[in-house]
């Protein structure tokens, strides 16, 4: 379950560093609607991810043993992804603080160094979209066994 979550939460990380890289690339940085496509490449990850571990455990997957694979990859990307942020503002990219410090998560007042600003924006969002995203994807992959009482 592990090596699974980490291997796929490496995978969703290169995904979004590959994906900032692009939206930098065609000048597209400034329009944070165009961040939804991070839970998507988020939610391709834990689902490939669940799959994998459910391919891997002969199609029988627990509910929080497949519920905690999606967790895991969803906390790597997401982490590594922040971590990445960190770095690249520290470098090269002040203009991402003041983007992220105008949108105004914190109120009027905010600290804007690099490591406060990315890690409570991203990670906040990145953690909980993954966990809802393996919520979601786990009553896809659940298993059958529970049947109410007068079912056939």
């Amino acid at each position: 379950m592990e090596k699974i979550g980490l291997k796929y939460g490496l995978l969703t990380a290169a995904g979004l560093i590959l994906y900032f890289f692009l939206m930098k690339l065609l000048g597209l940085i400034h329009i944070t609607e165009l961040r939804f496509l991070n839970g998507v490449i988020m939610a391709i990850g834990v689902v490939m991810a669940i799959r994998s571990y459910k391919i891997v455990s002969a199609g029988e997957i627990g509910y929080f043993k497949g519920l905690g694979t999606g967790v895991i990859t969803a906390v790597v990307g997401t982490v590594l992804f922040a971590s990445f942020m960190v770095a690249y503002v520290t470098i090269a990219g002040a203009e991402m603080i003041e983007m992220l410090t105008s949108e105004r998560y914190f109120g009027e007042r905010v600290e804007s160094t690099p490591g406060v600003v990315i890690f409570s924006v991203l990670m906040l969002e990145g953690l909980i979209s993954g966990f809802l995203i393996s919520f979601i994807a786990m009553q896809y992959f659940k298993r059958d066994d529970f049947k109410s009482p007068n079912s056939p």
